[in-house]
């Protein structure tokens, strides 16, 4: 699609486009400042945020110790190596990543606590 077709759809279309936004702003933002009881989707993704850390946390942990195991016990094999490589980059990655999701989560819930 080329710019200039996007910028006669978004000419053509442009009030609905604003009368829609400005609709949306009105009938959400009275809701979304209402301080509600947790509900059952709160716990779900509570339990999907806890499921998802400790998957990051123990398969990082795991194939960051057998990419070690791995890529130190090759000998001259380069295949063994670089797939010891890989699972020990990944594993270290993933184990990074679980540091930064929660430090990035607790930071959040800093700065949203009053």
């Amino acid at each position: 699609m080329s710019i200039l077709r996007a910028k006669q759809l978004l000419r053509k279309h442009s009030t609905p486009l604003v009368v829609g936004i400005l609709a949306i702003v009105l009938f959400v933002d009275p809701v979304a400042a209402q301080a509600a009881p947790p509900s059952g989707f709160e716990d779900i993704m509570s339990n999907l945020y806890d499921v998802v850390l400790l998957v990051l946390k123990y398969a990082g942990l795991v194939a960051l110790s057998l990419g070690a195991i791995v890529w130190f016990t090759a000998r001259r094999n380069s295949d063994r190596a670089e797939n010891g490589m890989k699972l020990l980059i990944g594993g270290g990655a993933m184990t990074v990543f679980y540091f930064g999701v929660t430090i990035f989560v607790s930071v959040l819930e800093w700065i949203a606590t009053p």
